[in-house]
């Protein structure tokens, strides 16, 4: 027999709402609920208006073609890396990321406003966004410019596992210059992430899906996978030709995974 209408408004019986927290109360519009926000709440507020505030925001957006990084990272044999090691798309992102920003020092660059000075910084140290039950916590990996793929799962394996778990060092979120982001992981494509300030830039990943592609110069349509970036910098530092350049070259290190395993 056929199934009858939901009356609208009416809940589906699968669908389970979430009671948040707090203690309930009332407004002039009806029921609330009112929480105390936490202290890693506070600071992320905190520093989301400051950069708000202080940071000229522009995003690009663009696509990178990792059909061929996808089929060499499935390639590599399950447990290769070590035990519980992920060899993810991120760790060829940023990869690619801190090779393009020695091409590109201003996106690896901060303001001194006070004293009217750019400070390029001669050091890579990515911060990378994890998702957990307290809120976004951005640990910074040092040093990527140095380390190879393999080496930069390990460190970005050890750093989310820490922060989920809440046993990471305030240290530990500091010193960064770059900062790379994951929604692809929940979902979404683009969007126009801010600035981990005083930083000058980050770079979002969107979720990868398989998109009709036009090659050999319309000859053929093809599927290909194709990974939705967004990168949001700062206009005062950074023109929109040199982050379009900066975007360019990462994208043609994912595009040509071959230069990600033999860079230095």
């Amino acid at each position: 027999a056929a199934r009858a209408p939901e009356t609208a408004g009416e809940p589906s019986a699968s669908i389970q709402p979430v009671v948040p927290p707090g203690e309930p109360g009332q407004d002039a519009w009806g029921a609330v609920r009112r929480d105390r926000m936490s202290k890693i709440r506070k600071t992320i507020a905190a520093q989301m208006v400051r950069s708000a505030a202080t940071a000229v925001h522009l995003t690009n957006f663009d696509d990178a073609d990792i059909t061929e990084l996808e089929q060499l990272r499935k390639g590599v044999p399950k447990g290769w890396l070590g035990a519980n090691v992920k060899l993810t798309t991120m760790p060829f992102v940023m990869k690619a990321v801190a090779i393009a920003l020695r091409r590109h020092p201003m996106l690896n660059a901060s303001l001194d406003e006070a004293a009217e000075q750019i400070i390029y910084k001669e050091y890579v140290h990515l911060g990378v966004a994890v998702d957990t039950a307290r809120g976004l916590v951005v640990p910074v990996v040092r040093n990527v410019d140095r380390m190879t793929i393999p080496e930069i799962a390990r460190a970005l394996g050890s750093v989310a596992e820490r922060a989920r778990a809440v046993q990471f060092a305030l240290e530990e979120l500091r010193g960064g210059s770059f900062t790379v982001s994951n929604m692809g992981a929940v979902g979404g494509t683009y969007s126009t992430p801010i600035i981990n300030y005083p930083e000058v830039a980050v770079l979002l990943l969107g979720r990868s899906r398989w998109l009709p592609v036009v090659r050999d110069n319309g000859a053929r349509i093809e599927p290909r996978l194709m990974l939705p970036l967004s990168l949001s910098y700062d206009h005062r530092l950074v023109d929109g030709a040199t982050a379009a350049r900066f975007l360019n070259d990462v994208i043609d290190y994912l595009q040509t995974p071959g230069k990600l395993l033999l860079a230095e």
